[in-house]
């Protein structure tokens, strides 16, 4: 019986040790194929002037000669310049609010958190959309309202070094808000009241005591910023471009789609730019916490009452109003109103819902709609499945299957959508049994999944680490295989956040244009790039019924979602109120 006993325990073991060893080699495989080969092509497309399927030969010529040209340059100095200044800003403004929401008296801060899930929620094309119907010189509106008032020449002009650096930095404050607000939260605020007592006032206190205890929050705030403007695409191609403002993203676009023929050299070496860049900024925040230590929780209770800021938190309240303004209710507005108007910018014909019922009845249009739908759906469970995979084996695994996961999964924070979408163009077409993927749906997909894998990526790590691995310890001891923990334990509980996951990852693929702009095939065109090619046409009212109706389909699902959670609540008895799982990205 021992015997016997020995033995099955033995094969069970070998059985476990072979599936793992397949599961890991999967693994690899996958990664490498998805994430690392596609990103490789930008290294050969460097060294070979043309597409793979040319068989051309390898030369540095065109990479020596894509340095030498003065558009190179400029468009280097126009993205640093854009990276310093709009992440500046964002990261002062969102640190700024996030201290106001976590350690102030301010009136109105309970609302910050609420509203910037909102902006994260609004695609950035939408964003930059409504801002052109506000600001463009010819008939934005309010420089209809300033005309009506009497000014000569335009109140303001959007499409400028002015309008893309406002944009640019309003979009991505949301996002340095929520990555602070944690920080924030956690301080001691014994420390500001230590300065206090020492004479210290309020401004003093911010600024000596309160930023430098979460640096390493800012620090990491910053990177991210600083890469995410790098990758951003809209605002540069709508506003910057109209005023000769080229920067990575849509210089190489303009190399691979404006020049004939394509420039593909001078478009990759631009890429090659931008990744040392991003390791640059990794190696110069190490750099900068090296030798540092930020401990600001210790065993002992800390106090979080607000701090008292007198007729200071009615200034912070008008600056708050400020920017909701800016940020969210005035390009709301713009869409609305535009999206109703038969002609955009010509109020005397009145108000009408035609726009609406062209872009539902309408073939062309209605497909595009279902298209994005599709998309959504199915990218955005992509997305967050491999996020949440990966995120599993880089925080329970270790050694090199943990490294390689971390580094594969790290390529999209790095690149552009632009970026991407030309590597896995090239990938396909490198590999002849690959080249039917290329002008298809699925090679889209494939990397609107991939551009979209950094931000599901945040609530996925959200949720793993309120997850004690002790029940997963649990499961293995009583003989369940890692892919039965995984499937039995893990996903079981963190389903709140793949749905909460999901949806965000659906909204972004729904709002993303720089991948559609490069592989969209002919005839399946979303909703974002065929808003884009109705506001280059001059349609600008039926591109913005596009997007309000994106828009109120994005939030009925949100309330849908919202409802049935609050129903299967209360169906199943629960009295406990479970933590939103959007929360997961403040973490």
């Amino acid at each position: 019986m021992t015997e016997s006993r020995f033995e099955l325990d033995r094969r069970a073991s070998m059985r476990r040790s072979v599936t793992g060893g397949v599961l890991r080699t999967t693994l690899l495989a996958g990664l490498t194929l998805i994430f690392v080969y596609p990103v490789s092509m930008i290294v050969l497309g460097a060294f070979r002037d043309g597409l793979p399927s040319e068989n051309l030969p390898f030369t540095i010529d065109g990479l020596l000669a894509a340095f030498t040209v003065p558009e190179t340059w400029k468009t280097l100095s126009n993205s640093v310049v854009l990276v310093v200044v709009c992440g500046t800003i964002s990261v002062a403004g969102g640190g700024l609010f996030a201290w106001i929401a976590a350690n102030t008296n301010v009136p109105g801060r309970r609302l910050l958190t609420p509203i910037m899930v909102i902006n994260l929620f609004v695609p950035p094309l939408f964003h930059t959309l409504g801002w052109i119907m506000l600001g463009n010189a010819q008939n934005g509106l309010l420089n209809q309202l300033g005309r009506a008032l009497g000014t000569h020449g335009p109140l303001i002009n959007i499409q400028g070094w002015g309008g893309l650096i406002l944009l640019t930095s309003l979009g991505y404050m949301p996002f340095a808000y929520l990555l602070l607000l944690g920080a924030f939260k956690n301080r001691d605020s014994s420390l500001d009241e230590a300065a206090a007592i020492s004479g210290a006032g309020t401004v003093r206190t911010f600024f000596t005591v309160t930023v430098p205890s979460v640096g390493p929050a800012i620090t990491g705030a910053a990177l991210l910023i600083a890469v995410l403007v790098f990758q951003s695409f809209d605002g540069p191609q709508l506003i910057g471009r109209q005023a000769g403002i080229y920067v990575f993203s849509t210089q190489i676009y303009r190399y691979v789609r404006d020049e004939a023929p394509a420039e593909y050299t001078k478009a990759f070496a631009l890429s090659l730019v931008l990744i040392v860049l991003v390791l640059l900024l990794f190696l110069a925040q190490r750099w900068l916490l090296r030798g540092r230590t930020f401990t600001t929780l210790t065993g002992k209770t800390s106090r979080r009452d607000p701090q008292e800021l007198g007729r200071l938190r009615w200034v912070l309240s008008a600056l708050i109003v400020v920017v909701v303004l800016l940020n969210f209710i005035l390009p709301l507005f713009a869409m609305a109103l535009g999206s109703l108007q038969p002609i955009f910018g010509v109020t005397s014909t009145g108000l009408t819902l035609d726009n609406y019922v062209t872009m539902l009845t309408d073939p062309q249009f209605s497909s595009s709609l279902a298209l994005t739908a599709w998309l959504a759906v199915i990218g955005g469970f992509g997305s967050i499945s491999i996020a949440l995979l990966t995120t599993y084996v880089t925080a329970r695994r270790r050694g090199f299957l943990r490294g390689y996961t971390s580094f594969a999964v790290w390529i999209p924070w790095a690149l552009p959508g632009v970026v991407l979408g030309l590597a896995y163009m090239f990938a396909v077409l490198y590999i002849p049994a690959f080249r039917g993927l290329y002008g298809s749906a699925f090679l889209m997909t494939l990397v609107l999944i991939v551009a979209t894998i950094p931000v599901s990526s945040r609530i996925a790590e959200g949720a793993l680490a309120q997850l004690s691995p002790e029940l997963e310890e649990a499961g293995r001891m009583s003989g369940a295989s890692a892919g039965r923990v995984l499937v039995t334990i893990v996903l079981r509980l963190v389903i709140p956040s793949f749905l909460a996951g999901w949806f965000l990852s659906a909204l972004f693929i729904s709002g993303n244009l720089a991948v559609p702009m490069l592989l969209a095939p002919p005839g399946l065109e979303p909703v974002s790039l065929t808003a884009f090619q109705q506001f280059l046409t001059g349609e600008m009212s039926r591109g913005a019924a596009l997007f309000m109706i994106i828009l109120i389909a994005a939030f009925a699902v949100l309330a849908l979602a919202a409802l049935s959670v609050k129903l299967g609540g209360r169906l199943f008895g629960r009295t406990d109120r479970p933590a939103n799982p959007l929360s997961q990205i403040t973490h």
